[in-house]
């Protein structure tokens, strides 16, 4: 069974009416890739969204992501 990840209370803002960043799992499943496809992208350089690390996760931020696929002007 695959466990779902949540996002750290750290990086949310409880005010916020919409979410400020994707996990791994969350952008590989926007983007219909495997999550380990992520990971390699990430590890080669070759992802051109820049991850925030914090602790052993890595989070993307949700406004670079619809910048880059045109959602954002």
């Amino acid at each position: 069974m695959r466990r779902e990840l949540t996002m750290p209370r750290e990086l949310t803002m409880p005010d916020a009416p919409e979410k400020l960043w994707y996990t791994e799992g969350e952008l590989a499943s926007l983007l219909r890739v495997h999550p380990s496809t992520i990971s390699r992208r990430v590890r080669e350089g070759t992802l051109p969204v820049t991850p925030l690390v914090v602790g052993a996760r890595r989070v993307y931020p949700v406004a670079e992501v619809h910048r880059l696929a045109g959602l954002v002007a």
